[in-house]
Formats: structure tokens, sequence, C-alpha cells
């Protein structure tokens, strides 16, 4: 990039050595237009970096939050077990193994809060990798616009020195 400023800036000086001093300044005026050019792909490029850098964060907050849901519905799990054995217990029908009602019931809450704790993760890994995908075309969209303002500049720079100098 730097190199495309360099070459308009030497053919600008070229031209403007064998010219006028109007020709000097729309020569000027046609290299910093370029410049302006390049400098906006660098901006977006940059721009679009950034917001690429906070959708990451977001999504590695979402990852984590999905995390902290899940230990929350596995202690939820652990509670209404322990509700289940502390009414069986004093009900007297005993909190051990040996009644199927309660150890059917037993089960059954664990396999829903074992579900609802791998849900929370899922969803929580979901929504990290669409702040993940989102980032990724971001910082696409910030290199295809850098990439554009290179030949956007030139072509712009040699139209311009072509109309400046190319009629004569």
């Amino acid at each position: 990039m730097a190199e495309t400023i360099l070459a308009l800036a030497a053919a600008a000086g070229t031209a403007a050595s064998a010219t006028p001093a109007l020709s000097t300044l729309a020569t000027a005026g046609t290299a910093l237009g370029a410049a302006g050019t390049l400098y906006s792909g660098l901006q977006a490029n940059a721009g679009a970096d950034f917001e690429a850098k906070q959708l990451k964060a977001k999504g590695d907050e979402e990852f984590a939050l999905g995390q902290r849901r899940a230990m929350q519905a596995r202690r939820e799990k652990d509670l209404a077990q322990s509700r289940i054995r502390a009414v069986a217990a004093a009900s007297g029908a005993g909190a051990g193994s040996g009644d199927d009602s309660i150890t059917a019931l037993m089960e059954g809450v664990e396999q829903q809060g074992d579900y609802n704790a791998l849900l929370e993760l899922y969803q929580g890994n979901s929504a990290r990798n669409k702040a993940y995908a989102g980032a990724g075309a971001r910082r696409t969209e910030g290199r295809s616009a850098l990439t554009g303002s290179v030949p956007g500049a030139a072509g712009k720079a040699g139209s311009n020195l072509y109309s400046i100098y190319g009629k004569r």
C-alpha cells in the first residue's frame, strides 16, 4: 500500500516538473485523492477489526453465561433430589433405594437436570459460534475494503492524471 502511494507521488512529481503551476496543483489534488481513498480503506479495515474483537468478546461472554446456567441447572437438580430424599425420609417411607417410586422420581429428576444443564451449555456454545462467525465476516469485510481501496486509488489517480496530461 505504501508502495502505491509512493508510486503515485513519484508520478505526480515527474509530471509536475514539466507542467505549469495549475497542473501541479491538479496533480497534487490527484495524489491527495488517491491517498484519501487508501486511508479510507485502512480506516474501514481498522473499524471492522475493532468490531470483530467486540463480537468475539461477546461470544466468549455468551459461552461463559451458558456455563454458569448449566452449573445452576445442576445445582437445582441436586436441590430437587435432596428435597425428594428429605420428604421421603420425613414421611417414613425412607430415603433409601428400596422404594421404586422414589428411585424412579430421583432418576427422572437426574435425567431432566442433566438435560437442562447440557441444553444451557449447547445454547452458550451456539451463541459463541454465531458471534465468532459474525466476527469473521466483519474481518473479511474490512480486508475487502482495504484491498479494494488500492485499485480504487490507483484507478482514480490514473484517470485524473490522464485527464490532466493525456490531452496534450
